[in-house]
This record gives C-alpha cells, sequence and structure tokens, in this order.
C-alpha cells in the first residue's frame, strides 16, 4: 500500500474546524498586540548608547531596528488591507529591510518612531480582528504568488520576535560586567491589552496600557 500522507477527515464537522481557524487567527493577532509592546518595553528602558548600540559589528543597532518594525508595518498595513479589501489584490514586495541604511535612525529618532509604529500595529490588529471570512483571502506578490493572508500575519509575527531577540541581545552585549541579568517587562508572560500614551510635551512615555 502506497502511504498518501495526512488527509482531513471527511467525518470532522466543518464547525470544529472553522473553530480551529479562529483559534489560531485569534492567537496571531494577540502575539502582534502583546510582542510589539514588549518591544516598546525594552527599547523605552534603553539610554540612548545602548539605543544606537548593536549586539555584534554586522547587525543593526536598536535604533535602526525600531525604524524597521516602523516600516515595515506602514507598508504591511497596506498590503492586510488591499487582501481584505479583494480577494486576490495585488501586493508589493516588502522593502522596508532598506530603510536602516537609506534613513540612518538614530537613538533621537526612538521616541516617535515607537509612536508610529505601535499606532499602526493597533490600526492592523483592528483591521485583522474585523477581517472575519477575508482570513481566506489572498495577496498577489510579484514574486512569490498568491500569499495566504494568515501566512502574511504568521510572518509579521515571526519578524517580531525576531526583532525583539535582536533588542535584547543588543541590552545584554552592553549591560555593565557584573551587572546581574536584567527581568523586564519584555522577558516574561504578558496578558491583557491597552494603550501607551506618549506624553504631549515629547518628554516620554507613560504606562497606560495593561501588561
Amino acid at each position: 500500500m502506497v502511504a498518501t500522507g495526512p488527509c482531513q477527515d471527511s467525518r470532522v464537522p466543518q464547525y470544529y474546524l472553522d473553530s480551529q481557524h479562529r483559534d489560531r487567527r485569534h492567537h496571531l493577532v494577540k502575539a502582534l498586540h502583546e510582542v510589539a509592546r514588549r518591544i516598546a518595553n525594552l527599547a523605552q528602558n534603553m539610554d540612548p548608547h545602548t539605543l544606537d548600540s548593536r549586539a555584534s559589528d554586522d547587525e543593526w543597532t536598536v535604533a535602526q531596528i525600531i525604524g524597521f518594525l516602523r516600516d515595515s508595518e506602514r507598508e504591511d498595513q497596506a498590503s492586510l488591507e488591499a487582501m481584505v479589501r479583494i480577494d486576490g489584490a495585488k501586493i508589493e514586495d516588502r522593502r522596508a529591510i532598506h530603510g536602516p541604511q537609506e534613513r540612518r535612525y538614530r537613538a533621537d529618532d526612538v521616541a516617535d518612531l515607537l509612536w508610529d509604529f505601535l499606532m499602526l500595529r493597533q490600526d492592523t490588529e483592528w483591521i485583522l480582528q474585523s477581517a472575519g471570512t477575508a482570513w481566506r483571502n489572498v495577496g498577489m506578490h510579484p514574486y512569490r504568488g498568491e500569499v495566504e493572508l494568515e501566512q502574511f500575519v504568521l510572518e509579521m509575527s515571526e519578524r517580531d520576535l525576531d526583532a525583539m531577540w535582536r533588542i535584547q541581545r543588543a541590552r545584554d552585549e552592553h549591560r555593565p560586567r557584573g551587572a546581574p541579568p536584567v527581568t523586564g517587562a519584555a522577558d516574561i508572560p504578558s496578558s491583557g491589552g491597552g494603550r501607551r500614551r506618549r506624553d504631549g510635551s515629547g518628554g516620554g512615555w507613560h504606562d497606560a496600557f495593561d501588561l
């Protein structure tokens, strides 16, 4: 007998399969929410020297990583809006990876970059939470062809996790010798939701959301 691999059991009720999809999508959106705020917590607790530092010579600085996340969110949000609106919509190639070198982000830029990133991410979450059956839609990428919306969102989540890991490494590499490890909000599980607001005077961040 030739093995044909796993297949969907036709006896499994459709409502159960739909429930599994909803659960997976819910967790994806929750991850987008929580990891973005952990990244913000990491960055707001760094001094300018650390923000302009990098974990190794061939990596971006923390400020450049934050700039990359902001630029990525902006272009990905445009693609998500297109896919939710029209199944099979054309989406652009991701070009935010060129931003850090072209714009030379520095520590002085980080407060504004973080604010933009978090506000864009909040809009992204709303788009996905209200997408409904559009979660089944695809976008037409110029090189990859069809890209499922759910796969696109998964790639955004993986990018967040990679960025957070690199920022943590930069923080740890520049910790004073002999100093104990720092455990902050970015290093521990979180739950809940909310928003972080920036001081109207530009003087910093206020803890206005639940983690």
